[in-house]
């Protein structure tokens, strides 16, 4: 394990450095190009905390692309390159799996030790050191190459502002020149200077989520600039893509509902969008990340005196749950079956924003989004039990991720009916298809989709159990003569007793014995 070295050269405090290997493969990969290299940002950040980082981010004096690429080259990544900021991100298949003589030959000593290349993270993030100069408020900076010191200089706040040097012979000095060190020491979040939340307002953002991820105080000064940022409406200088980008983020967190509770006390979108939450939608956001009331912030953005540096909150660790449960199986969750939780949280935050053709998001989340939104004009219908072919009727035209958001939110008998569709009607499968139709002479046609549905409807009741019973189902309805698309439901439903489907639910007097046993199997889902 490598150490910090106190630049004053005490060498009283120090850290241990995990990955030693990698980083000093790295250090020595840019001096061999003539250029200083660093370990920037989060990751000294959380050194220091004593959290593990998702992150790697790397800066060199010069020389950006030369320095990605020559990495690329050696662990077998690939390199994009931004020209207008320096910038660029380089990433590694993953897994990575290596062989002996591979881990031998790339780290150039004893095979049995660990080669950098089997330590490779996903990404890694690399940029030249370098100053920015905002024209007006919340546009794009114009950046320019600079020292180290202006490169810290440029960055949001204090403690996001370190560098630990990888250069050979300098390696593991410690760079700290606006003492970010000690506010992580003292637990609070401070900008650089006054114009920071000006120059770009999604500092905003990054300075309520940091303080609630890592349990941090604001200072008091930067808390009076953020909050005299939001009254001039400074957030509504930016682009709805940044707005949604910055959400997506705190979505990801772990903390996000207390996240969420800060951006509407702060009235930060009402700043930008001037939107404010409906009634209910933080408690619907903490149901839906954690299946429980999250604590809210205590004053300070989420200060919390009891919970040691670095330590897992109960939130994380429920939200680690929720986005690793399995696709299928018994006794498992639908809610994040095929939309991780994060994506849920996000799907949830659009239902309820303003949103318009300029909003940049994906139409599958958009129409997840607007279905939530609208899903009030259906629910009264799935306040009671019904045949499964009922509910399959209601909300098979209801994407997935909607649904796994409403089994979360609704009142028990809806959030039944959704889980039972969920977690078994939409697997219901017949054998017929539109082939069959057409072998049996029957012309193209609505009458095809009619057919097929009342086959799939029969099964999930439990009319029809078995193939035979399908296919003899099957000529039964094509064998009826002058069925036209608008009279076929009414023919097709219950075998031509008229009986329309949805006023089949358990109350009716058709059901029996012999139908209830034969209503798929519903597994019990885990609360």
């Amino acid at each position: 394990m490598a150490k910090f070295r106190n630049p004053a050269g005490t060498g009283e405090t120090s850290l241990s450095l995990p990955n030693r290997e990698l980083l000093e493969r790295l250090g020595g990969i840019a001096q061999h190009l003539g250029t200083r290299s660093f370990l920037v940002g989060g990751p000294v950040r959380d050194l220091i905390i004593g959290r593990p980082s998702p992150d790697l981010d790397v800066a060199v004096e010069v020389g950006t692309r030369e320095f990605g690429a020559a990495v690329a080259r050696e662990f077998g990544g690939r390199f994009v390159f931004h020209s207008r900021f320096l910038t660029g991100t380089l990433t590694f298949p993953q897994p990575q799996a290596t062989s002996r003589k591979q881990q031998a030959r790339e780290s150039g000593h004893n095979s049995l030790l660990p080669s950098p290349s089997s330590l490779l993270p996903s990404h890694i993030d690399i940029t030249q050191t370098r100053a920015e100069t905002y024209e007006r408020p919340a546009v794009l900076p114009a950046v320019r190459p600079a020292s180290i010191i202006g490169d810290l200089g440029r960055r949001d706040f204090t403690i996001n502002a370190m560098a630990m040097e990888m250069t050979p012979g300098s390696f593991g000095t410690f760079i700290d020149p606006f003492d970010g060190r000690a506010d992580v020491a003292e637990r609070r979040i401070r900008v650089l200077h006054a114009r920071s939340f000006i120059d770009d307002p999604t500092r905003i953002f990054r300075c309520i989520r940091f303080a609630a991820r890592l349990g941090f105080a604001i200072e008091p000064q930067t808390l009076d600039l953020l909050r005299s940022a939001v009254k001039e409406r400074l957030p509504a200088f930016l682009t709805p893509e940044r707005v949604l980008y910055e959400l997506r983020l705190i979505c990801a967190e772990p903390e996000s509902v207390p996240m969420a509770k800060a951006l509407i006390r702060e009235q930060v979108l009402k700043a930008a969008w001037r939107w404010t939450p409906p009634a209910g939608f933080v408690a619907g956001l903490a149901k839906l990340a954690c299946r429980d009331l999250v604590t809210g912030l205590k004053s300070g953005f989420g200060h919390n005196p009891r919970r040691k540096p670095g330590t897992v909150p109960q939130s994380a660790r429920v939200e680690r749950g929720l986005a690793t449960v399995g696709t299928s199986g018994a006794g498992q969750s639908p809610f994040s079956r095929s939309c991780p939780a994060h994506e849920l949280l996000f799907i949830y935050w659009l239902s309820v924003l303003p949103l318009t053709d300029r909003f940049p998001i994906r139409k599958e989340e958009r129409d997840a989004a607007a279905a939530v939104a609208g899903f009030a004009k259906l629910k009264h219908k799935l306040k009671r039990k019904l045949r499964p072919s009922a509910v399959a009727r209601l909300l098979r035209g209801i994407p997935e991720p909607a649904l796994q958001i409403l089994a979360a939110l609704e009142t028990k008998p809806v959030s039944a009916n959704i889980g039972a569709f969920l977690d078994n009607y939409s697997k219901v499968r017949i054998s017929s298809t539109g082939a069959d139709l057409r072998g049996a002479g029957l012309e193209p046609g609505p009458a095809y989709r009619e057919i097929l549905d009342e086959l799939l409807f029969a099964r999930l009741d439990g009319r029809i159990r078995t193939v035979t019973e399908e296919r003899a189902m099957l000529a039964r309805l094509i064998q009826q003569p002058g069925t036209r698309p608008g009279q076929a439901r009414r023919r097709f439903t219950r075998e031509g007793r008229g009986q329309p489907l949805e006023a089949a639910t358990s109350d009716s007097p058709r059901e029996s014995p012999r139908f209830r046993g034969h209503v798929p199997h519903r597994t019990k889902r885990r609360t």
